[in-house]
């Protein structure tokens, strides 16, 4: 029953904590830049995590992990809405971290995702639509050498990053495993076009993952079933894929973590939505925890948080916000020393935080320490001189004390 009573508790708070004011709902926005490197202008949209533009709140600026989605204007809102279900704590998630999405939007799909040229598709029967094709490196340049910089310039982000490719997208995805995998942390390649070009991304994979060293990178890999009963020849689509999975199975030596899952019921249009979901708990299933089992625990959740930053190479720490809201509930009971303990955490985490000295002074001051609530409340509005609160709460026991 704790946990229920905790659970209640969670979601309660974040109802209440995620109110906003304005009437509209803005998923995003939509913006552009020059790319030297394709010689166009190329458009992106970018969805912002629920708390990016907050100031109100005392909280430490925070940085966000980036999504970088291929076919953009396709799955732009899928994707954004799965991020905003997972990462913001609705219901009480956290499963993944809160993250910026940023689409990417065709101009000429087959020319920026196919890395070779070819005129034949997986039958061998020429298509005038893939004239423009074998652009994929120049556009991987793109992102990596100006989409990248531009976004870590213009917006709060830390360095992790997820490529995310359905199709032509999947075959980039991969490609850039192959060619750039120090651009991104983890890889989602959703039924992959590994059939392209007489399969050479597949024919590359049968010595890639023996030499190459990809410690620390994650790459989750769909496939639909594309099959049908009327088939008289050898499905290439969806043979390569099988055969690229065999081969990380059998040949991996590179330290790539990696996971393969079949959708049976779903077929190359349906299986996108499913497999985002499924590869965005893959990549960050270290990241969850269940908070209600390590409440009375506050060490056990720095513990957790400090194995998956090592496990990926990258610092994440204890996410303030809920950091908090433990500390209150802790507080809530009367239990002083566990609230201690998790303002404490915070404190340590994200010492240019207004509100994590205002929360110690909350603590301190219902224990009876005032001298030392002051000193933190104190602390705080030297962080954020707007906080009523802190100031209100100083005058107070100086007025006790007198």
């Amino acid at each position: 029953m704790k946990n229920i009573f905790f659970f209640l508790f969670l979601c309660t708070y974040l109802s209440a904590s995620s109110q906003q004011e304005n009437s509209d709902i803005v998923i995003g926005r939509k913006d552009s830049l020059y790319s030297r490197i394709l010689k166009e202008n190329r458009p992106y949209w970018i969805h912002f995590p629920a708390d990016y533009f907050d100031s109100t709140s005392g909280f430490s600026p925070r940085r966000y992990p980036v999504l970088y989605l291929l076919d953009g204007d396709a799955h732009f809102y899928s994707v954004s809405g799965l991020i905003q279900i997972l990462g913001s704590g609705v219901n009480g998630t956290y499963v993944i971290p809160d993250m910026i999405v940023v689409a990417i939007p065709n101009t000429d799909r087959t020319r920026d995702l196919t890395p070779t040229h070819s005129d034949h598709d997986n039958s061998g029967t020429p298509q005038d639509y893939f004239k423009s094709s074998g652009g994929g490196t120049a556009f991987l340049n793109f992102i990596k050498d100006e989409l990248i910089p531009h976004i870590d310039s213009g917006y709060k982000t830390m360095a992790f990053r997820v490529f995310v490719g359905h199709s032509f997208g999947g075959i980039t995805v991969i490609n850039a495993l192959y060619t750039m995998p120090e651009a991104f942390n983890a890889y989602i390649a959703i039924d992959p076009s590994l059939w392209w070009d007489k399969q050479i991304l597949l024919k590359r994979a049968r010595t890639y993952f023996q030499h190459a060293i990809l410690n620390k990178k994650t790459l989750y890999l769909a496939q639909a079933n594309t099959l049908s009963k009327g088939d008289t020849v050898v499905n290439d689509h969806f043979e390569s894929i099988k055969e690229f999975a065999t081969l990380l199975e059998t040949r991996n030596r590179s330290g790539l973590n990696w996971k393969y899952d079949y959708y049976g019921d779903d077929d190359h249009g349906s299986v996108p939505f499913i497999a985002e979901y499924n590869g965005l708990r893959f990549i960050f299933n270290d990241y969850h925890m269940r908070f209600g089992d390590v409440f009375s625990h506050p060490e056990w959740m720095q513990q957790h948080y400090t194995k998956f930053s090592e496990e990926t190479g990258v610092r994440f720490p204890p996410p303030e916000g809920v950091v908090n809201m433990m500390g209150y509930q802790a507080l809530s009971t009367k239990d002083y020393g566990l609230a201690l303990k998790y303002f404490q955490m915070n404190i340590d985490s994200y010492p240019g935080s207004s509100n994590v000295f205002d929360s110690m002074g909350d603590a301190l001051m219902q224990k009876g320490d005032f001298k030392k609530a002051i000193e933190s409340f104190s602390k705080s509005v030297q962080l954020n001189p707007r906080n009523e609160h802190a100031k209100e709460m100083i005058r107070k026991m100086q007025e006790k004390k007198s």
